[in-house]
């Protein structure tokens, strides 16, 4: 079963419906007529903390957006509060510094948004956020990254207490109709029709301490993040709880029994789950390494060799047999013959390989 046919069974947090129908009861619009074509009721939404799928999530989106015209959901940067992403938001902000609130949103975002994972890493001297979509979003593709960056930036000022002055936000897609209002909803520098989606800021950031942090706090709110991503994962394929797991930590990719650890099942119980899937740990490494290789390759500057350390090679010749496995030819050539191709696909883990 492919990641595609798995999303017609990703589960999101009603939270962000409410956030939407609560937007919309402010523009005066009737509510029930919004959730046509899902099973949900506005009475329904509003009562208890349940979980909605993405597909209803996707058909509310786009039945507000029929009525309030594209860029509509730029109004919600307001309302997308730390509250707004539960445990996940609460421990980023209780984090000591910068970094654990980085190192928080790159564990657990699969818990408020599946259709995202995130990768993190130093260039330069700058840290860089990437954004891989994990499915096709349809029309409402724009709705939903924009969003997803919008809850980022509200995640990583609040504990600096500032604006992300300073900061850049990229899409790899052309700006659209509305790009005034999103130069006022964004708060770094935009750029548009970038190789992939992603916010990078000064590095030297990560280590600035967060304004609201507690320790006992945010334990015990990493801890809640830990059940709720247990819980999500037996929603989501066992696969996508590995993938993200060594997404999370590009640097030092973790082995099979640090994930099932993570997720308080053993490895054998791990394996069994990534069976049924038709899949295995190996494979999915295998595709992250991939992945990432194609992505610092074509987006940044690190050496073949940085690349390869980065990804688990110890020595660059292995590196280099793997990445001629993969693609058919050397990593530099790769490099040389890709890299300034225009309007060359965002690298992403479900796009084929030509």
């Amino acid at each position: 079963m492919s990641i595609k046919d798995h999303n017609q069974h990703w589960h999101m947090p009603a939270t962000y419906l409410k956030v939407f129908l609560q937007h919309a009861a402010s523009e005066q619009l009737p509510l029930q007529p919004l959730l046509s074509g899902t099973r949900l009721s506005v009475a329904d939404l509003m009562q208890g903390s349940h979980v909605v799928s993405f597909l209803e999530t996707r058909r509310v989106l786009a039945n507000v957006t029929q009525l309030l015209g594209p860029g509509w959901h730029l109004s919600l940067a307001q309302r997308l509060t730390v509250p707004s992403h539960g445990p996940l938001g609460f421990a980023a902000v209780t984090a000591p510094d910068l970094r654990g609130s980085v190192d928080v949103l790159l564990r657990f975002i699969g818990i408020r948004g599946p259709y995202l994972w995130l990768a993190g890493a130093m260039e330069g001297d700058q840290f860089v956020i990437r954004l891989y979509e994990t499915t096709d979003m349809g029309d409402e593709r724009l709705a939903l990254v924009e969003l997803a960056l919008l809850a980022i930036q509200g995640m990583l000022e609040r504990p600096l207490g500032r604006a992300l002055e300073g900061a850049r936000i990229s899409f790899a897609y052309p700006p659209s109709a509305y790009r005034g209002q999103l130069e006022r909803a964004f708060h770094p520098d935009l750029e548009f029709n970038a190789s992939g989606h992603q916010i990078s800021f000064p590095g030297a950031w990560l280590d600035e301490p967060c304004v609201l942090h507690d320790e006992a706090m945010h334990r015990y709110l990493v801890m809640r993040c830990e059940e709720d991503l247990r819980v999500v994962s037996g929603v989501l394929p066992a696969e996508i709880a590995v993938r993200q797991a060594l997404l999370a930590r590009p640097g030092k990719l973790p082995g099979l029994a640090d994930i099932a650890a993570s997720q308080n099942v053993s490895p054998r119980t791990l394996i069994r789950k990534l069976k049924r899937g038709k899949t295995s740990y190996n494979v999915i490494l295998e595709d992250v390494r991939k992945t990432l290789a194609n992505d610092y390759l074509l987006r940044s500057d690190m050496s073949v060799t940085k690349i390869g350390y980065r990804l688990g090679y110890q020595d660059p010749s292995n590196f280099g047999r793997a990445f001629r496995g993969w693609f058919g030819v050397s990593p530099g050539r790769y490099r040389d013959e890709h890299r300034d191709t225009p309007d060359r696909p965002q690298a992403g883990l479900l796009k084929p390989e030509a």
